[in-house]
């Protein structure tokens, strides 16, 4: 599946007026794909994009990523064979940079996306950052959602912390059958984490082994959790 060309006038290609998807397939199956629709339906009409779902109608045969993009001009795909794996488990510190919590580029994939990674770019090989907003609570991880387990509860940043409403977070709230706090927190909130851990739709939920340099326990919720999830 070839891309098609952007015009240079496009305000996607200019200053990154466009929203995506990722989504993970294996023989000619998309994950989640009526999930990832509802996302980009959401984010393109915030942003007054007009989407033409036809153009995602046909699903690409073999294992990899399909990506999905929608600006002024148009709605693009792009299939990527394989899929890196991501590491066996995160480290994970504070970002230097954060984001806005009312800002688009915080609750929806754009276009726009230097500050995620820049925060990325911060994080060690094995890693990754997590981005607080303005009021210093919780966001996300650079490219992934967080969840945590302290005393004994399951808990994630409320949507309006600047979060993204990400598919596997979605599962996790849905369909996990788990109780999850959505709320708001400072980052000392993860200082007494049992256990913290990433999600996204490339590498599904993935433990973090350290954060700040402190080594987490594995209280096997993140490996619960990510065998449902891949199961189902």
């Amino acid at each position: 599946m070839s891309l098609l060309e952007i015009p240079i006038t496009d305000a996607g290609f200019r200053h990154g007026v466009g929203v995506f998807e990722t989504v993970r397939v294996k023989d000619g199956k998309a994950r989640w794909r009526d999930w990832h629709l509802e996302s980009i339906r959401e984010s393109a009409q915030v942003l007054g994009l007009k989407i033409s779902e036809k153009e995602l109608d046909r699903v690409p045969l073999g294992f990899g990523l399909w990506r999905w993009f929608v600006s002024e001009t148009g709605t693009r795909s792009w299939w990527s064979e394989g899929i890196e794996l991501p590491p066996a488990a995160y480290e994970l510190r504070l970002a230097t940079i954060g984001v806005w919590s009312g800002s688009w580029e915080a609750k929806y994939k754009t276009l726009s996306y230097l500050s995620r990674i820049q925060g990325r770019r911060e994080a060690s090989s094995d890693g990754d950052v997590v981005m607080l907003n303005e009021k210093g609570e919780i966001a996300s991880a650079s490219m992934a959602n967080l969840f945590w387990v302290k005393e004994g509860k399951l808990k994630t940043p409320a949507r309006e912390c600047g979060c993204r409403a990400g598919t596997v977070r979605r599962w996790i709230l849905e369909r996990s059958g788990q109780k999850v706090e959505q709320g708001r927190w400072k980052q000392e909130e993860l200082d007494g984490a049992e256990e913290i851990f990433v999600t996204n739709a490339r590498i599904g939920i993935k433990p973090v082994v350290s954060w700040h340099g402190k080594k987490l326990a594995r209280s096997g919720v993140a490996e619960a959790l990510g065998k449902a999830f891949w199961a189902e």
